[in-house]
């Protein structure tokens, strides 16, 4: 991903990315589906909406009954335009949201630094250097690329 700009305002840092390529509705499935596996126990929030901009809808009790399968979730059947996953990342070892615009290439990152303990050295760290989620962010397109190319593979070799 490529980094656009980092803002600051009230105990958040919002970074934007633009994905390598425009995107759609199953990158942004398998992108999701990426950070819940980073998320695991610690998700915190699934939600849609239809635009950008508009009221999201939660979506995280379904997605806990499809046993964390966005794919599984009715919810999910049709397109929307916005899909948001929070939690606390694993990897980065504190709290995130990561934004998915549809039929762009746009993913917001929001990160509640108030909410990050000050010995935590990813608060310091992100103080200094906002391209602190760079390769987080580049690890999750890469993956949700992998999984397309498998899913598809899958089906041509299934005949579906």
């Amino acid at each position: 991903m490529i980094f656009k700009e980092s803002i600051e305002d009230n105990g958040w840092i919002t970074v934007r990315y633009a994905a390598t390529w425009g995107y759609g509705f199953d990158f942004m499935l398998d992108a999701a589906q990426v950070v819940l596996a980073d998320f695991g126990e610690d998700l915190q929030c699934v939600a849609i909406s239809e635009i950008a901009g508009a009221n999201t809808d939660d979506i995280m009790e379904e997605v806990m009954d499809c046993q964390g399968k966005l794919r599984k979730c009715e919810s999910l059947g049709e397109e929307c335009g916005v899909l948001v996953v929070a939690g606390v990342s694993g990897i980065m070892e504190c709290p995130i949201q990561v934004n998915f615009y549809n039929q762009t290439n746009t993913v917001v990152l929001d990160i509640p630094v108030g909410q990050i303990p000050d010995n935590n050295p990813i608060k310091k760290e992100l103080s200094e250097n906002a391209h602190l989620f760079d390769n987080y962010m580049n690890s999750i397109e890469i993956k949700a690329y992998c999984a397309d190319t498998e899913r598809r593979t899958l089906e041509r070799v299934n005949g579906k």
